[in-house]
């Protein structure tokens, strides 16, 4: 016993006959005939009373009806719940990223939301490069959006944008007052810098090293929010990506470009190679991808 078999017998059932299920199903009414006929061997007992005019249930009939008409709703949700599964997955997805592009992301969500309404999605932060690595092969995550190359033959690391790294200060501090500042003038300054392992600390350390410049390291922080704080309270100046600030820079900031070619840096889009990504998810990183 099938489906298709359970599907035939309620067809005749609503149909009153064979000729009129057999009309509604596309087949010859002697190929369903023959398979009700096979379902009733099956299941060893008789279903339908047939005469010249119409078909009847017999009792047992009228049992295996009911069940048949249950068992085939459940599998009609089943199959929708199967189409949603292929398409959206579990219909969460999850996208690792770095705190700069938290102002390039909301327009690709906002695309994205009006595209698949139904799909829930989370953002995790994911900052250090073996983090993202574990969060990308463990699932933990489906994509990332990092400052990281990351050359592994299971993971593509595809560049979006690139970005510059500026000096940050407080309004208030002397060196706001100078349309162009040097690296050399930062030398004796209290500098707020990004953790150890971060590739933006590599950035800025590359720089001031190329620069031949000392630094006086006087605070390290994990987060560009700390670290925005803690200039804005006049406690130091720090170099951070100009995408984090956004494009109206706040009255109590002042921002400088710096010259040099280590102070940009790339962001990628990172996933592993080979995972089965759901259509609506495989969505989204393409529209990223294309936005660049």
């Amino acid at each position: 016993m099938d489906i298709k078999q359970l599907r035939y017998f309620v067809a005749v059932v609503k149909e009153g006959g064979f000729s009129g299920a057999a009309a509604k199903l596309h087949l010859s009414q002697p190929s369903l005939s023959k398979a009700v006929r096979t379902l009733e061997e099956q299941i060893g007992f008789q279903l339908l009373e047939r005469t010249t005019k119409r078909v009847n249930m017999t009792e047992s009939g009228q049992v295996f009806y009911k069940r048949a008409l249950y068992i085939l709703a459940e599998m009609d949700i089943f199959e929708k719940e199967v189409n949603e599964v292929k398409v959206a997955g579990s219909g969460e997805v999850r996208l690792g990223m770095i705190e700069s592009v938290k102002n390039w992301i909301p327009n690709v969500l906002s695309w994205y939301r009006k595209q698949y309404p139904d799909m829930h999605v989370v953002l995790k932060e994911v900052l250090g490069r073996n983090d993202i690595e574990q969060a990308l092969r463990d699932y933990a995550v489906h994509i990332c959006l990092t400052n990281e190359f990351i050359d592994e033959p299971d993971i593509v690391t595809a560049p979006l944008y690139t970005e510059k790294l500026v000096l940050v200060m407080s309004a208030s501090h002397p060196l706001a007052n100078r349309d162009t500042v040097h690296l050399a003038d930062l030398s004796e300054e209290p500098f707020i810098i990004t953790s150890k392992g971060f590739q933006t600390r590599k950035n800025i350390t590359e720089a001031f090293e190329e620069a031949g410049v000392g630094m006086n390291y006087s605070y390290d922080a994990d987060r560009f929010e700390t670290i925005l704080t803690l200039v804005e309270a006049g406690i130091g100046i720090s170099i951070i990506p100009r995408n984090y600030i956004g494009e109206v820079v706040p009255d109590h900031l002042a921002i400088r470009e710096l010259d040099s070619p280590s102070l940009e840096r790339t962001v990628y889009l990172a996933y592993v190679k080979n995972r089965y990504r759901p259509p609506a998810i495989d969505a989204l990183l393409q529209r990223m991808l294309e936005s660049v």
